[in-house]
């Protein structure tokens, strides 16, 4: 069983140290370098700024009663504000929960009940979801505002000067306690709360940074929900990089910001990438600082990638996969595996540093060798801790390999094709159906922006039929009927259409992109 097991490199760095004392330490190292830039209003804010006002609001939630048992949770656009709570919770060894603030209220009151906070950090434009979620799940806690207020504390009073602020040292914790919870995507299910320790959230970060490229400075357009937005905030503050940020994706401002601040390493999820690639004027811009751009979270056609490299020539662009139980799973090193990058068209890299991964039969859960499709199953020191205050041991295989649910394989040279969430799959007539396969061939035709396919059940002996909503671009016309051909005259004969084609204006998303494909597949249910 061993020769079927990748391995990445070996990790460098071994980890001693909290949370809290990374970020202090790191804080104290870099103090006069730029920390963060708000690219919309130019604003910048060195690590002392960070240090300081961390440790102003840390001795607050000390004086509150924040204890290490408890849980504070962070609802907010990306602000040079919002970093400051989270270092705060870390300097004080308590745990950090990052929700965002597009979530519906439904889906917040499901994650506050996972987590039930002591106190919530939340944006002025969102205090009423707050409200609404903690009544709906029974819950009370202190609420402190981003912005104005007249009925709760605000952030500004919290990070005021604070007697005793020089002296400050961050609280010795366990680096094997949860330090961090996530909230899995809920793509296939209620969202579950994830938790890594100290110690399994530095060793992401240090491994992310092991091979990541260049991160000195670091445009990010992810919120703090997602395990992303935290590795490249952690990473920016090993290297003494700089983390920028400006709102919403924009393709021409994406651009100018590129080469207004010479920005060497994005991360972007795939479906955010046709922004970039539908700009018609990007020639107009210098992207030859950006060294690295990384691109993960859902799957990406080749046409895709290859328009990406095309349109940043300059640039090393590596397709990842990662999980928020593990961190970055796989992924090219942009300074070592250049020539894999520009031949394994599709491939989501080579085990990362720290990583074992196998990949077994579905049914049997016996290993594979190169080139067999089975489930992806992962180890390594950057594994989540296990779920918060829920039974965990059904996440992993009796040899401590995370059961990822994803479909995948690798080739001879070790690179990595992940193709599928398992539970997305589905049968027609005993044939495997890859949902994101059918997608890829849909967003090539002229017409369409969007697609999502799901099954149509039908009886037990024929199982499902493909089936997909799509949302067309603007001022173009195509029928049901052009579509199904379409795709008809791309795919094997299992994987067209038969369960027929749906128009939409736009499709559920979760706030990182992710195609809601449960709930789209259910409205279109009830319509038939």
């Amino acid at each position: 069983m061993g020769d079927k097991i990748q391995r990445g490199p070996k990790l460098k760095h071994s980890i001693n140290s909290s949370m809290g004392e990374f970020f202090f330490k790191c804080a104290e190292r870099f103090s006069d370098r730029i920390c963060q830039i708000d690219a919309s209003s130019d604003t910048k804010e060195t690590y002392q700024s960070v240090k300081k006002r961390s440790v102003r609001v840390a001795l607050e939630l000390l004086n509150r009663g924040v204890t290490s048992d408890d849980v504070v949770v962070l609802c907010t656009k990306i602000t040079l504000d919002n970093v400051i709570p989270i270092i705060s919770t870390f300097f004080i060894g308590a745990k950090i929960a990052n929700l965002d603030p597009t979530l519906s209220a439904r889906h917040t009151t499901h994650l506050l009940t996972l987590v039930s906070p002591k106190i919530i950090f939340v944006e002025e434009e969102s205090v009423s979801l707050i409200e609404d979620s903690l009544k709906c799940a029974n819950l009370t806690a202190d609420i402190v505002v981003f912005g104005k207020s007249l009925k709760y504390p605000t952030f500004d009073h919290f990070a005021k000067p604070k007697p005793n602020e020089n002296t400050f040292e961050p609280r010795k914790v366990n680096i094997s306690d949860t330090s961090i919870i996530f909230f899995s995507s809920g793509t296939t299910g209620l969202p579950k709360a994830i938790c890594h320790s100290h110690s399994s959230f530095l060793h992401v970060a240090h491994a992310f940074h092991q091979s990541g490229g260049n991160c000195d400075s670091i445009l990010s357009f992810t919120s703090f929900y997602w395990v992303s937005g935290l590795i490249l905030l952690s990473t920016s503050f090993i290297s003494g990089g700089h983390r920028i940020f400006c709102g919403p994706i924009d393709a021409e401002k994406t651009f100018q910001v590129i080469e207004k601040y010479k920005v060497t390493f994005m991360f972007l999820a795939p479906i955010l990438t046709y922004k970039l690639t539908n700009f018609e004027k990007h020639q107009n811009y210098d992207t030859s600082s950006l060294s690295s751009m990384l691109v993960g979270g859902t799957p990406i056609s080749t046409a895709q990638f290859q328009r990406l490299t095309t349109v940043f020539k300059h640039t090393n662009v590596v397709f990842v996969y990662g999980l928020t139980e593990a961190g970055i799973v796989t992924l090219f090193d942009p300074k070592d595996d250049h020539d894999l990058i520009k031949t394994q068209s599709g491939s989501c890299g080579k085990a990362a540093p720290g990583m074992e991964i196998k990949v077994v039969d579905i049914e049997t859960g016996l290993p594979l060798g190169p080139k067999l499709k089975g489930e992806v199953r992962v180890k390594s020191p950057t594994l989540m801790k296990g779920y918060y205050k829920a039974e965990s041991s059904s996440a992993f295989d009796s040899d401590g390999f995370l059961e990822t649910g994803d479909i995948g394989y690798y080739n001879e040279k070790g690179c990595f094709y992940v193709i599928e969430r398992l539970k997305e799959m589905f049968k027609y007539l005993s044939w495997h159906v890859v949902p994101s396969a059918i997608e890829a061939v849909l967003l090539e035709h002229p017409a369409i922006k969007e697609a999502v396919v799901f099954g149509i059940p039908q009886s037990e002996e024929e199982g499902e039929l493909p089936a997909a909503c799509v949302v067309l671009k603007e001022n173009c016309n195509v029928n049901k009927q052009q579509i199904e051909e379409f795709v008809a005259g791309r795919v094997s004969d299992y994987e067209k259409l038969r369960g027929g084609v749906f128009f939409a204006e736009a499709l559920q998303k979760t706030p990182s992109g992710k195609l809601m494909r449960k709930e789209i597949k259910n409205a279109i249910m009830k319509t038939l």
